[in-house]
């Protein structure tokens, strides 16, 4: 074979590998890049919460605050998206959902106990489990136990004179016969949610 037809051949290889080359890059770069699909709030990934774009801002900033009250921040992030779902909900203010937590349990214990039955972060006795459309008679769950909570509290609400009414109510403590002191409860909610609104409204800054 002459030598001139040689390298004429050798030229026509090295022109169609590159142009292969070339088009297999092209290909790659039209792909489309894998879509990671983010899983829903609340699934725990490697003991992370992963938070939807749902989580709002509020909803930080009151898992803030709980921090200060527990070191579980997988708890904490849970228990502020409940509340403020809660609180929309049945248009309560979520700081006053707060102290109510605060007041029936500042260490934020889902599986307490009181010694009259009441289950739970907002204390919910039994017999309300399962009546308030919360999908759940669990009431050591932390979404089912606030939504119980806050149906309850919207409930005192809507049927009662006063804030102060519907929380003795929400307490027990209508005719003071629940625990010494109790009318006091009003009071020391109150003041959580006051203490609440604070931390929220500085860490916004």
């Amino acid at each position: 074979m002459p030598q001139w037809l040689r390298t004429v051949r050798s030229v026509s290889h090295f022109i169609a590998a590159g142009a292969l080359l070339a088009g297999g890059v092209v290909f790659t770069a039209q792909q489309k890049a894998p879509i990671l699909r983010q899983p829903a709030a609340g699934i725990t990934l490697a003991g992370a919460i992963i938070e939807a774009p749902s989580f709002s801002k509020e909803a930080s900033r009151i898992a803030e605050v709980l921090r200060h009250y527990t070191t579980d921040q997988l708890a904490a992030d849970r228990i502020a998206g409940a509340i403020v779902e809660e609180g929309n909900r049945r248009n309560l203010d979520p700081a006053l959902l707060v102290g109510v937590l605060l007041t029936e349990d500042a260490t934020l214990d889902t599986t307490a106990r009181s010694f009259v039955g009441a289950r739970g972060l907002m204390q919910v006795m039994p017999t309300h489990a399962g009546k308030w459309g919360c999908g759940s008679s669990n009431l050591f769950s932390i979404e089912v136990n606030i939504c119980h909570g806050a149906s309850i509290l919207e409930d005192n609400v809507r049927n009662s004179s006063s804030m102060r009414t519907a929380l003795l109510k929400y307490n027990g403590c209508v005719h003071g016969s629940n625990t010494p002191g109790c009318h006091n409860y009003p009071d020391k909610v109150m003041r959580a949610a006051n203490r609440t609104t604070a931390q929220m409204l500085a860490l916004a800054e």
